[in-house]
């Protein structure tokens, strides 16, 4: 579905973030780049891990901030073009997963890892695999930070209200996002070893922010 979405840039600029200019695309991005900064404490020794980059909206505007930044995403279309927007950013690199879960990477790899934006085409299978696979990956003391719409804002009951009244006689499309709760994302957190398991509400969007215990780290 993402790969017929992303045929071209401006066709997967739109399904990834609603926008058709590169300028618009970038400034889209700003928000989500302040919650990453301040809410995982980013630094530039990080070496960071995104779940579902489409075309690296994030990365573009991320990757200064880090050692290094690693996209991984299920569509080989949308890293082509993100491939094209990160040309001259020497600290990233994408990999393209053939299926969900992170399988690709070895244990204790990477000092962050997020998903924004992203969740929310996912059921809940899916995303508890992902915070699994993220602790996974994590080294001790590194942070996962993860975010959907929150259902429980304001903002977000009236988006899903919106939606469930616009598709309830018509077929949805597969894309449609599926909102989330603080307690689903701190469920998950909790459940595959994270402490420290913080909820951050900024409307629309609710923020988990965890970390992998230190023990055992040299």
């Amino acid at each position: 579905m993402w790969d017929s979405l992303a045929g071209s840039m401006n066709d997967a600029a739109v399904a990834a973030a609603g926008e058709t200019s590169e300028s618009r695309l970038r400034s889209s991005a700003a928000e989500s780049v302040r919650n990453l900064l301040e809410l995982a404490s980013i630094s530039a020794r990080d070496e960071i891990l995104e779940i579902g980059c489409g075309v690296g909206r994030i990365a573009r505007e991320l990757a200064p901030h880090c050692r290094s930044w690693t996209g991984t995403d299920i569509s080989a279309n949308m890293l082509a073009h993100a491939s094209a927007r990160l040309e001259g950013l020497e600290n990233t690199r994408l990999v393209h997963l053939k299926s969900v879960g992170l399988d690709h990477f070895a244990g204790n790899s990477f000092d962050v890892v997020y998903a924004t934006n992203m969740l929310a085409h996912l059921d809940e299978m899916d995303r508890w695999r992902y915070v699994q696979e993220a602790f996974r990956v994590l080294r001790p003391g590194g942070r996962i930070f993860i975010d959907n719409i929150d259902m429980e804002s304001e903002a977000g009951w009236s988006m899903f209200s919106n939606d469930a009244m616009r598709y309830r006689d018509v077929e949805r499309p597969p894309y449609m996002p599926r909102f989330s709760t603080a307690a689903e994302f701190t469920a998950y957190a909790n459940r595959a070893g994270f402490i420290g398991t913080q909820s951050h509400h900024r409307s629309p969007l609710v923020i988990i922010t965890a970390s992998k215990p230190n023990i055992g780290r040299s």
